[in-house]
């Protein structure tokens, strides 16, 4: 394969967006479809690139005109409440964006609302799953696409492994998965640095595609690669550099080559994963310090937390402040081995974690035999919702980084 064929396209001057949120999803609702209350944080976690906005006092069409969905809320039994919100959804040339939470139901009132132009109608009180399932219907229908203004860069996640078989991998490839499936802002990118042991296209099922072996044995710089046209995609659409097919040194990646990756996938990505080594070597610290963000994974057991507590020490010598390290836990609880208690851990580490992933052996092994995403498997368990919860800091950190950027 001619890997530096095909260069990067030149790319058209594009409208600088100074609102670092102008590319997420805006939701807005009335707050009388959640009893006067904000949508639960547990709904937030599942949708991290959705922007959710309450209604104020604009009207139904100025609201409806300023996001890209709503929710409602209208009470079945109060007929011009029913005449008002019809009228509204047939005046409306955006059909389908409105999900309505209908109370005290009948079935002429919900099929004259479909008629007229809602997305869905819920039937109060509304389960999260349900509600959770149509808002990805509808959002996957939305035209979103992309925008990157001059000078924008794709946000760079490490992950690192407080020791072997913590599961870094793994939960590096369901984030990429999950991100990449809601079909919206997000392209994703899931680079496997382990050149030696590395399994993250195996665990996507990600086949025919380049790996870092390649990109070794090809000379130049990487940042020369058109990588959003040289990878193949995961069915949920993440792109995946994978690991070399023959066991490789260490050292045979360079500081310099690092920079040129960087470049590149900052340049051909909006979220780029990082997998890297147990080992630290000089171009390890070169991520470490060239990343946005850095997500370090570890177990409740007595050499992980240890392992943690020194990596954390390193980088505060590398002049990285430890509270900023995302940390995750995972394999708590559920059908784990007896282990060490959380908050044990924590105050061994001297810190809390941000994250703790449950233990669910038979749907990630099934995820991973399959190389699928798990909320293709089974929506809503425990597990996902963990991993949701990492992908709304891995959100946020990126809005924040935007904000920065722009000043």
């Amino acid at each position: 394969m001619a890997l530096f064929s095909r260069m990067a396209a030149v790319r058209e001057p594009v409208k600088e967006i100074s609102d670092p949120t102008s590319r997420l999803t805006r939701l807005g609702y009335d707050p009388v479809a959640f009893d006067g209350k904000a949508p639960p944080d547990s709904l937030k976690a599942l949708f991290p690139d959705v922007l959710f906005q309450p209604m104020g006092s604009e009207s139904f069409s100025d609201a409806l005109a300023r996001v890209d969905l709503m929710i409602a809320a209208v009470d079945a039994t109060k007929t011009r409440e029913v005449e008002a919100l019809c009228a509204h959804l047939r005046d409306n040339s955006r059909r389908g964006r409105v999900i309505v939470f209908l109370s005290h139901a009948n079935v002429e009132v919900t099929r004259r609302l479909v008629r007229e132009g809602a997305g869905d109608v819920l039937v109060a009180p509304i389960s999260e799953p349900a509600l959770a399932a149509s808002l990805e219907r509808i959002m996957a229908t939305l035209d979103r696409p992309a925008i990157q203004p001059p000078g924008a860069a794709g946000h760079v996640v490490a992950m690192l492994k407080a020791g072997g078989g913590v599961g870094a991998t793994v939960v590096a490839a369901q984030v990429a998965a999950l991100v990449a499936s809601t079909g919206r802002a997000s392209r994703v990118c899931l680079v496997d640095l382990d050149i030696q042991f590395g399994m993250a296209a195996m665990y996507l099922d990600v086949v025919g595609s380049i790996t870092m072996g390649e990109v070794l044995a090809a000379g130049g710089s990487p940042s020369e690669v058109a990588f959003t046209a040289e990878l193949a995609p995961h069915s949920s659409g993440a792109k995946v550099l994978g690991a070399p097919k023959e066991f490789l040194p260490l050292e045979s990646i360079s500081s310099s080559l690092i920079d040129g990756l960087l470049e590149a996938l900052r340049r051909d990505f909006d979220l780029i994963l990082l997998d890297l080594p147990s080992a630290w070597t000089s171009w390890v610290g070169r991520v470490v310090r060239e990343a946005d963000q850095l997500v370090m994974v570890t177990n409740l057991s007595v050499p992980h937390a240890h392992v943690t507590q020194r990596q954390l020490s390193v980088l505060r010598g590398q002049g990285v402040d430890p509270e900023s390290v995302t940390l995750v836990c995972n394999r708590c609880g559920g059908d784990a081995p007896a282990s060490l208690s959380i908050r044990a851990v924590e105050a061994a580490i001297g810190r809390s974690f941000d994250v703790t992933i449950p233990e669910d052996r038979k749907l990630m092994s099934e995820a991973v035999n399959q190389g699928a995403a798990i909320s293709n498997l089974r929506r809503g368990s425990k597990l996902e919702k963990a991993l949701r919860q990492l992908i709304g800091l891995i959100s946020a950190a990126r809005i924040a980084a935007a904000q920065d950027a722009g000043g």
